[in-house]
């Protein structure tokens, strides 16, 4: 699979100019109403940076690989993460799931807790203490054992942050890097992370499924649609991943679906015996 450096790096540049034009547009309009829609739509391009840095992981974002291990100074930091770490951990996941581990998907429920429960108790253990900021307790305190376990990311992850702090401080602008940047990563971006992750293999037919949607797009999966499509092929670049789940329904192949937040609250509410009764009528989920 070819990969065009060109693409990729007009990518991050597109989603650099869009958190800016955003916060802009934010910041001229001085409204709490627009404060708090550029926060969701920050949080999701820090989402869709962590997509990058998944791309990377698996060395489909650059052609070179000297270029996908240094990605951190063009985005890994701003969330706080880092190409290494992050595929020592992510490309477990992908083995576990190669090998049909029968435990590949408990780490759901350690992140997405109250499946097993009734609709109100999930409600409150996915959406609303979520919202209340456990998710993002829980994000720092990961952030904190990883800066532990990985003492040269950690020097170069303060370094990288004390210039920029500096930067925005002699510039006057500072709050709005803590408003626009800090408060939506700290806050919004686990929750998006986390529901991302329930979309992907939260009591799916197969091992995965795809997303499509401006839903997905601009809040929970950036730049990782089509997830089933990547658990089978990892090396596509994520800016062919459409063309070859098209292909491979082309050939036959079919993968359960997921559009937009009516098709995510189905996911969240489903129970996981309804697994079975999918299998068994050969329903693909998705709406028509």
């Amino acid at each position: 699979m070819v990969i065009d450096d060109r693409w990729s790096a007009l990518v991050i540049l597109g989603d650099y100019a869009v958190t800016i034009a955003v916060i802009v547009a934010a910041v001229k309009v001085h409204h709490p109403v627009a404060t708090f829609i550029a926060m969701l739509l920050v949080a999701g391009r820090q989402v869709a940076f962590l997509n990058l840095l998944h791309s990377a992981s698996h060395y489909s974002l650059f052609s070179k690989r000297s270029l996908n291990d240094g990605v951190d100074i063009m985005f890994g930091y701003l969330i706080f993460d880092a190409v290494r770490p992050y595929r020592a951990y992510h490309l477990q996941h992908h083995r576990e799931f190669n090998r049909k581990d029968p435990e590949r998907f408990e780490y759901l429920d350690d992140r997405l807790r109250g499946h097993n429960d009734g609709p109100w108790r999930r409600t409150w253990e996915v959406i609303i203490k979520p919202i209340l900021g456990t998710d993002g307790f829980n994000y720092v305190r990961f952030t904190i054992e990883q800066a532990r376990e990985n003492l040269w990311w950690t020097w170069r992850l303060a370094a990288f942050w004390i210039v920029l702090l500096a930067a925005f401080w002699s510039a006057g602008w500072l709050g709005y890097l803590l408003l626009y940047w800090i408060l939506p990563l700290v806050w919004l971006y686990p929750i998006f992370y986390n529901w991302g992750e329930l979309t992907d293999h939260f009591a799916v037919k197969e091992d995965a499924r795809n997303q499509q949607g401006i839903f997905y797009s601009l809040f929970l999966k950036g730049h990782e649609m089509y997830h089933a499509v990547h658990h089978k092929y990892p090396r596509i670049p994520f800016y062919r991943i459409k063309a070859a789940s098209k292909h491979l329904n082309a050939t036959g192949e079919e993968f359960e679906e997921t559009r937009g937040v009516l098709d995510f609250i189905r996911i969240l509410y489903r129970r996981k015996d309804a697994v079975q009764e999918l299998v068994r009528d050969n329903f693909v989920f998705a709406d028509q």
